[in-house]
């Protein structure tokens, strides 16, 4: 599993931006929130319409100090916005079945990562990523 990126905040949580690997040649990136214990059951949070923004980290990392192996793929391939507009134009050319892709790669990514502790993973979305 290639990292990209990696720092611990407030010595609790640790976070990566991580690779997920999967179908095809098709990569898509994440972020990784592992709890204090370093081990739990997997947990898949949705973005919303901004994309992988500060908020839905802000979300998985929630989800970690609770206990979980967490997970935010990023659907829109590094593209954030603050601009309902632009947000808008992001979730309107969204490949609805490479989005698909992506859930599925972030699914076996956390089936079978080291940290996860169950066969099952739970998904949570907001906005966009609730539909």
């Amino acid at each position: 599993m290639p990292l990209l990126i990696e720092h611990v905040t407030m010595g609790l949580v640790k976070h990566s931006i991580v690779s997920i690997e999967g179908m095809g040649t098709d990569v898509a990136i994440g972020y990784l929130a592992v709890p204090p214990t370093g081990s739990g059951a997997g947990v898949i949070v949705l973005q919303e319409w901004w994309g992988l923004v500060p908020h839905i980290k802000s979300v998985a990392d929630w989800f970690a100090e609770a206990g979980y192996v967490t997970v935010a793929p990023d659907l829109f391939d590094g593209k954030q916005t603050t601009a309902p507009d632009e947000a808008e134009r992001l979730f309107m050319t969204l490949n609805i079945e490479q989005a698909a892709i992506k859930l599925q790669q972030t699914i076996e990514f956390l089936k079978s990562h080291e940290a996860v502790t169950t066969e099952k993973v739970g998904i949570v979305g907001f906005c966009m990523g609730g539909n």
